[in-house]
């Protein structure tokens, strides 16, 4: 790819250690042929963490890592306490805390209302250690659950987030730009009007681009960070701007947003 934006762009949120190992190499070389210059790789649980780990160690100018526990995952106390000491531990490589929040997926449909009190108990958790160590955390609410977790980041006082592929009501999505937290666009833009919404309300300077790859928007094929030059060129049409402007913007949100 020879068009390259002249801004690097940097792809806030992608499972990393769910690529198979073998395409690594070619997977970074696609995302740096598209502008991509950094990636923000989070962790599942306990043993996504310490994978990331050794991820990081190969590519440690490319890839920054968070660890957190997937709110719509299985686990219990233990592992909690246990990431949490992780993220202690390593409060000098880890750039986030993340993905954790709220579960929506994987409860009931008629209990996805009111968040668990045990899901609560956890990201509360996830959110003392962030305020603690002046981390930024990378949050899964989406639906009725961002209410909530907004209001959890605010009671404990968090000064950085993003809401990950953010679908929330727009009083809602409204409220958490109004509290400087950050809302993330992923290449559903390129096909979803909901999504196209979303970026029409939200403020460039509140926007950052990610791929969450390697979800399969299409099926069968694999997102990949070089996805995200797709997610910022969609953004960039609907808010009548130029590619590099987007760029700009949203690589500028990103680092702030991570301490930089």
């Amino acid at each position: 790819m020879t068009d390259r934006v002249s801004i690097p762009l940097i792809d806030t949120h992608v499972h990393f250690d769910r690529f198979p190992e073998a395409e690594a190499e070619a997977i970074i070389r696609h995302a740096r042929d598209a502008g991509v210059c950094r990636v923000f790789a989070v962790a599942m649980g306990e043993a996504s963490c310490h994978s990331l780990l050794r991820w990081k160690e190969r590519y440690p100018d490319f890839l920054e890592i968070a660890f957190g526990v997937h709110p719509e995952m299985e686990a219990g106390a233990g592992e909690t306490e246990r990431v949490l000491r992780l993220i202690r531990r390593h409060r000098g490589v880890i750039r986030a805390v993340g993905e954790v929040g709220l579960p929506h997926y994987s409860l009931p449909e008629g209990k996805r209302l009111f968040p668990p009190p045990s899901a609560v108990k956890r990201l509360e958790s996830f959110l003392e250690v962030a305020r603690e160590l002046d981390l930024p955390v990378s949050l899964h609410a989406v639906h009725a659950m961002a209410a909530p977790a907004l209001r959890l980041l605010k009671k404990h006082r968090v000064r950085r987030a993003v809401f990950h592929w953010l679908k929330a009501p727009f009083d809602v999505v409204d409220a958490i730009v109004e509290a400087g937290y950050l809302v993330s666009v992923t290449p559903d833009v390129s096909v979803r009007e909901r999504d196209r919404d979303l970026v029409r309300r939200v403020p460039l300077s509140s926007l950052v681009l990610e791929t969450d790859a390697p979800w399969e928007y299409e099926k069968g094929r694999p997102s990949e960070p070089a996805w995200v030059r797709r997610v910022a060129e969609e953004v960039a049409r609907i808010k009548g701007c130029s590619l590099d402007e987007v760029g700009r913007v949203t690589t500028r949100n990103a680092l702030a947003w991570s301490g930089d």
